[in-house]
């Protein structure tokens, strides 16, 4: 090789040596300051750099290797993010989404022997400081850039409960509601056992060939509503499966009681119990006509108990019992809820709070008729008996007593109970039990009803 041809390799030496440096700078050694800062993903170090966007550059480097943190095993998530460190600690897994505390709740007093149990959350630094991070020495430099384009997203507590089966003890609401009866009179403390007319032979072998029995609370003197009921719906009588009767109690009236003996004397149907017959002893009038049936008709399936100002649609309450025929332990009536004590004193139906001090009754269905399965009829009486003594004997036998003895009470709008337009007769034809009903009445209702002349839709 000659002088001259050496001379002129050696004068590309400056050029190939700025080449280099180019090179080494642009290619192998990434921007220290830059979007080439070491990517943080799901608390792991990434070793690939990444190559700026901003600058619209696209080449990607080879693989780097970054020195290990010191923390790198308990690290938080992060994630990139074109915000800066400006959130807010998400709400903890024993918040509510509504963002208020959800506090261990006390478990009720039915659940016995049991407890729920949480685990201790896991703590994290408080959200309005970044987590710290320990670097290199010849890593700081890379971290403050990496911080101008990166937002530290704070760690979410993850809060590890330790889930409990609690077994739930099917508490009532109605035992909460005797408790709540106050006084120390039980019902049996008032009442005197026995009839003096009893009347036994109104139910044949213990009324077992019996599709219902109807029992009908009346008053001593209230001759002319019973003469209406028994020349109307009444008159069902006539068939072997149905039994009605009348229920009272002794009256110191001794014309009233005259009047009494006479009509026992002519119809036979008039039950009379060893209580004093009078309006606050419909609870002892109710308690008696259990023990009536418990002793002279206990194999009767169904039981009717209404009152004497009823009108009972007799064909529609039989064709009801027959689609119920396979039932057992159940009542059937109008259905009250959430009915609350009357405090007015001037009501029939006051209810000092000295006597019941809750706000509401349990369910119960309402005096005026609801029909029973025989099988309840020996435990409604001597649970009766051993219930502190209430007026409203609906409340008493139908909700209290009944919710305790666990007895299914359900509601039909077929009870009405109430008073509804007379003149409806398709309605009429549709319902069991109607209130209030005076004594022209029961003649007008048993005509619509049974002489074929309506013409209602069905349903």
């Amino acid at each position: 090789m000659g002088w001259l041809q050496l001379k002129r390799w050696l004068s590309f030496l400056p050029v190939a040596f700025v080449v280099y440096i180019l090179l080494h700078y642009f290619v192998y050694q990434p921007d220290l300051s830059g979007p080439h800062a070491a990517l943080l993903v799901s608390g792991r170090r990434s070793n690939e750099s990444v190559v700026s966007v901003a600058g619209g550059r696209t080449l990607q480097s080879g693989p780097r290797v970054l020195p290990p943190l010191a923390q790198d095993t308990v690290q938080p998530e992060l994630s990139l993010t074109s915000d800066l460190l400006s959130s807010k600690e998400p709400p903890s897994a024993a918040e509510g989404t509504s963002g208020r505390r959800n506090d261990n709740a006390t478990l009720s007093q039915g659940v016995a022997g049991e407890s729920a149990q949480e685990s201790s959350p896991v703590r994290t630094p408080p959200s309005s400081t970044p987590t710290a991070v320990k670097t290199q020495p010849n890593q700081q430099q890379q971290q403050v850039g990496a911080l101008q384009t990166t937002r530290v997203v704070p760690q979410t507590r993850h809060v590890v409960t330790k889930k409990t089966l609690i077994k739930k003890t099917n508490i009532s609401a109605s035992n909460l509601a005797v408790s709540a009866l106050k006084g120390s009179v039980k019902v049996g403390d008032k009442y005197e056992s026995g009839f003096s007319v009893p009347h036994e032979e109104l139910c044949e072998n213990n009324g077992r060939e019996l599709k219902v029995l109807v029992l009908i609370t009346t008053a001593p003197d209230h001759g002319r509503q019973r003469t209406a009921v028994r020349q109307t719906w009444g008159h069902f009588t006539i068939r072997k499966d149905v039994v009605i009767a009348f229920v009272i109690g002794r009256t110191t009236n001794a014309n009233i009681q005259s009047n009494v003996d006479k009509e026992n004397e002519l119809y036979g149907d008039i039950i009379q119990a060893n209580f004093i017959d009078h309006y606050n002893n419909l609870t002892l009038k109710t308690v008696s006509m259990f023990e009536w049936v418990k002793t002279y008709c206990s194999e009767s399936h169904f039981i009717l108990k209404t009152d004497d100002d009823m009108f009972i649609n007799m064909p529609l309450l039989l064709t009801f019992i027959d689609s119920k025929i396979n039932d057992r332990r159940v009542m059937y009536g109008r259905m009250a809820k959430g009915w609350k004590p009357v405090r007015i004193k001037k009501s029939k139906y006051y209810i000092d709070v000295n006597t019941y001090n809750k706000s509401k009754y349990p369910d119960f269905l309402t005096g005026p008729a609801y029909l029973f399965t025989g099988d309840v009829v020996d435990e409604i009486y001597q649970k009766a008996l051993n219930t502190t003594y209430f007026m409203l004997e609906d409340v008493l036998v139908t909700g209290f007593v009944s919710e305790t003895l666990k007895i299914r009470r359900i509601g039909d709008s077929r009870f009405k109970n109430e008073k509804f337009k007379r003149t409806d007769t398709c309605t009429l034809m549709k319902t069991i039990s109607t209130h209030m009903v005076k004594y022209e009445e029961q003649f007008d209702f048993y005509k619509r009803t049974l002489d074929g002349k309506a013409k209602c839709k069905a349903g």
